[in-house]
Parts: structure tokens; sequence; C-alpha cells
């Protein structure tokens, strides 16, 4: 009796040693700048974009596309330019090296994007000719970038989000001409004859959202939606999506609303990096809508002094990391970006880290760099 005893007490000790570890356990994240996008033609720094194509493709790092500002912000009257630029970067240490510039066979910007063994999906997105349902794959042989139509979308979509489960391309959300859309739709690899297949729709429409596979199940967080009286709603939920059942379920929410921030997947964890809180965003579209509705010529021109002010004063955007347990269903924030964090991006997964290319830092301000960050456990 007395050895069983002594037995179970140190079994018991065991387990609780094991768990007490277990929670000691912390993410350690190692940020650095790997890149920085070429010079123009010009000789000049790269200004960046958003929106852009990201994805990994036969070990090599594959960015492509995106829209900025090259001549005045868009509150100076400065219009948008949308690029067909494709670069292709090798790893050379903790550096990434630019191995070749091509391009896309026309201009693509906030397209939704992600890797499969086939290649690089891109799906949809705008240009200056508007919104674009156009579907195909990215691929890379040696020095060859090429491209391979699939299926178009059943809509046009722009800021729409995607992930790859097996064979599977899913698609959610973003936004159409005329609302933000709750579709959610899928295409096989293996059968692209049968086309796009509807799912169960989102359980409100949704743009600019993080989306992610792990095994059977697809995470959906935050994102928001353009009402018609110009004021967007920003959501905290999260949601998943059972590709065995078909079934949405709700979970944890975010700790706060958030949009166009960009995510991935690591061990049992969602890491989500930074994203729009929304005061700056909310207030814009508070002094738009006023502005349109005054018809007060004074009025307007105070208005629109004030929205350039705000704008151009623009605090960035959240430089929060949060973590998602998926076995606690909690979330916690685990430590901040030390670099002006980029949204309208897309965070992808290369070899020993994430990277996150380039993207929007400030109204109407891109960032020329392209961020890796290192992730391991210590305790």
């Amino acid at each position: 009796m007395i050895r069983l005893y002594i037995s179970f007490l140190s079994l018991l000790m065991f387990f609780t040693t094991a768990i007490q570890a277990q929670k000691k356990q912390e993410l350690k994240l190692q940020w650095s700048i790997a890149a920085e996008l070429p010079v123009t033609t010009n000789g000049q720094t790269a200004l960046g974009f958003a929106g852009m194509v990201a994805a990994v493709h036969n070990n090599k790092l594959i960015i492509a596309g995106g829209a900025n500002f090259p001549d005045a912000m868009p509150w100076n009257g400065g219009k948008k330019k949308y690029y067909d630029d494709v670069y292709v970067y090798a790893k050379k240490g903790s550096r990434f090296v630019l191995q070749q510039q091509t391009k896309l066979t026309e201009a693509i910007a906030y397209a939704a994007s992600g890797s499969t063994t086939k290649g690089i999906v891109v799906a949809g997105g705008e240009n200056e000719h508007g919104l674009s349902k156009k579907v195909y794959l990215l691929t890379i042989n040696n020095t060859t970038v090429a491209t391979t139509s699939l299926p178009d979308l059943p809509f046009a979509v722009t800021n729409a989000s995607l992930t790859v489960v097996d064979s599977k391309i899913y698609l959610g959300g973003g936004e159409t001409a005329t609302e933000t859309s709750n579709q959610f739709i899928v295409l096989d690899l293996n059968n692209i004859a049968s086309g796009w297949q509807q799912l169960p729709q989102l359980s409100k429409p949704t743009s600019h959202a993080v989306l992610l596979a792990i095994n059977n199940e697809i995470y959906l967080a935050g994102g928001r939606k353009k009402n018609s009286n110009g004021i967007s709603d920003l959501y905290s939920s999260v949601y998943t999506f059972n590709t065995l059942t078909n079934q949405w379920t709700e979970k944890a929410a975010l700790p706060y609303a958030l949009s166009a921030g960009s995510g991935v997947v690591y061990q049992n964890k969602i890491l989500l990096f930074g994203g729009d809180k929304g005061a700056t965003f909310h207030r814009t579209e508070e002094l738009i809508a006023a502005i349109n509705n005054s018809k007060d010529e004074n009025e307007k021109q105070r208005l629109t002094e004030e929205k350039a002010k705000l704008q151009t004063n623009h605090p960035g955007f959240s430089k929060e990391i949060l973590a998602y347990d998926i076995i606690a269903d909690s979330w916690q924030m685990i430590g901040n970006i030390p670099y002006d964090t980029p949204v309208t991006t897309t965070a992808v997964k290369w070899n020993d880290c994430f990277i996150l290319p380039s993207g929007e830092i400030k109204a109407g301000i891109r960032s020329s760099f392209i961020l890796s960050v290192k992730t391991t456990t210590r305790k």
C-alpha cells in the first residue's frame, strides 16, 4: 500500500511539473528586415506596395503586383497606380536575395493569394479597369515564371480572404462592386472541371479578414463591412468552418475589433500580426460622410482640411501581436512588432520564418521592407 501511494505521489508530481513547465513556455519572436524592394528604374527608393500577391513556391518567395500613390497622397488628389511587377527572392542565410524580376500578364492588387503544391493561386483583386474575377496559378521553374488559368470566380471581388486545405482552395468574403460579400466558395485543384462550389455563407459579410486553415478547421478572424452610410463595421468575431461537416462555429472573439491584419499558423496557435483597430479609419469615414452630406461650401472646405490633416498625421497601425490557443480557445497579446506595422499584406511561412512583405504602414504610405520573424518556444 505504501509503495502504491509513493508511486501515485511520484506520478502526480511528474504531471504537475510537466504542466508547470508547459505554462512557463512562451513564444520568442526575432524580427529583422530580411530585404528591401529594389530601387526604381530612375534610381529612387522603392515606395512599396499594398495588396501584393505573396507566397512561397519551389523554395522561392514570390511577391507581385500591388498598388501605391507615386505622385501625391490621395487626399491631395493623388491617383492610385496598380502594378504588374513580379519579384522572386532566394534565401541566403538570414537575408533574402532578389533573384529575378519579371511581369504578370496584367496589373493586379488586393487579390487573394496562397500557396499550393501546384503553384501560387491568385484570385480576384482589382486594377485600373475595375474588380477582377480571374483566377490563375503562378509558378516558377528555375528562372521561368508562368501563369496557368483556373476557372473564374462566380463574381468579381477584391479584398477577399483565401486559404488552402490539401488540394482545395477556399475563398471567403471580400468587396464586390456594390457590397461586402458573405460568400464562401471552394475550388478543388484535383477536379477543376467542377469549378467553384458554393459553401455555407459566412456568418456576416466580411472583407479584410484573416483566413487560416489548421487541419480540417478554417478560422476566420476579424475583418470589416462597408455600410451604405459610409461608416464601416469592424469585427472582433472569430468563426471556424469544419471542412468535414460543412458547418460554421463561433469561437472566442479577438480582444478588440481588427481588420486588414495578417496571420499565420504556428504549432497549435494562430499568430495575428498588427492590423487596423479603426479609430482613424472610422473618423476619416465620418468626415467623408459629413463632406458628402453638407450643403455649405465653407463647411465642406473645413471638413476637407480636417480630413487631410487627420490622414497626413496618421499614427500607423497596431503593433500588437495576438496569439490564439486553439485548444484553450483563448487570445492573448504576446508582443509588439518593432517596425512600422504593414497591413493589407499577406503573411507567409518560408522554412523557419514568417514573412510580412511590403504593405501599407500609414494612410497612403507603403513600406519597401520585407520583414522576417523567427518564432521559437522558450521556457
